[in-house]
């Protein structure tokens, strides 16, 4: 049971991550719609939320508690890189005010760090897995 609940949730918050990266967490519209200067970041961080959907599911189908374990070492690299991805690796508005900076940013550091937490305790939980059978 507990191998299934931080899966669950590591594929609902690379969801949030995925779905908010294209609607209300995104990077900044321009009422003409040209692209802005974080639009690059905006994509980055799409794929990074659908390469840790992959994983999540990948965990929740692999019975291994050592793959499972490589799979969330996976993620949380994933997620440690999508901390840096908007801001750091991709470029943002120059404003402070702007969409990308005062939303996208804040919001996407809390979704990934969140999810590296959780990879975190995965990682910990397969090991004491491991150990219990091992014993």
């Amino acid at each position: 049971m507990k191998k299934n609940v931080f899966c669950g949730i590591l594929l609902a918050l690379a969801a949030v991550i995925a779905i908010g990266s294209v609607t209300v967490l995104g990077p900044c519209v321009h009422e003409d719609g040209s692209e802005a200067l974080c639009s690059s970041a905006g994509r980055a961080v799409l794929f990074d939320g659908c390469t840790l959907a992959v994983l999540a599911a990948l965990i929740l189908f692999m019975r291994k508690p050592s793959i499972r374990i490589v799979l969330f070492f996976i993620s949380l690299c994933v997620a440690a890189v999508g901390i840096a991805l908007p801001g750091t690796f991709f470029p943002l508005c120059r404003m402070d005010t702007m969409h990308c900076r005062a939303v996208m940013k804040p919001a996407m550091i809390i979704l990934f760090a969140s999810e590296l937490i959780v990879s975190v305790c995965g990682i910990i939980v397969e090991r004491n897995r491991i150990r219990r059978e091992r014993a």
